[in-house]
């Protein structure tokens, strides 16, 4: 009976320690000091714009270009398709750029709201000490 309870007790710490269920990144290059906010660092955004600023206006050139041929002849296919997977491709790339602009977006439009939620409380008390 004991040895079951003292498995049980075992199991249960060892399943509920809280250093267990948090986890962060860890590896060589990950940086200590530096908090994990969920975003991708800069590095990834920077790699992702190089490749969208290369890749979605070499697709609209392609793109461009087998169009005004696709005037004179019916295949047309491949170039138009080819330049239609760089714009895709391009616009994946900027995945991270959109999801740092995003949480910025939030941000900021978290604070106005706030600001907003202050300037209704000023104007009710305002209105509440005009009235005496």
């Amino acid at each position: 009976m004991n040895t079951s309870l003292f498995i049980l007790a075992t199991f249960l710490v060892a399943f509920f320690n809280p250093t267990l269920l948090y986890t962060e990144p860890r590896g060589r290059f990950y940086d200590w000091d530096m908090s994990d906010i969920g975003l991708p660092s800069g590095s990834e955004v920077g790699i992702g714009l190089l490749i969208a600023l290369i890749a979605i206006p070499l697709g609209y050139l392609i793109l461009n270009a087998t169009s005004q041929e696709g005037k004179n002849s019916d295949n047309i296919s491949f170039g138009g398709c080819f330049g239609l997977i760089l714009i895709g491709g391009g616009v994946v790339c900027l995945i991270p750029l959109i999801a740092w602009i995003f949480s910025i977006a939030s941000v900021l439009a978290g604070i106005g709201i706030i600001i907003f939620i202050i300037i209704v409380i000023i104007a009710l008390i305002a209105i509440l000490f005009s009235k005496k």
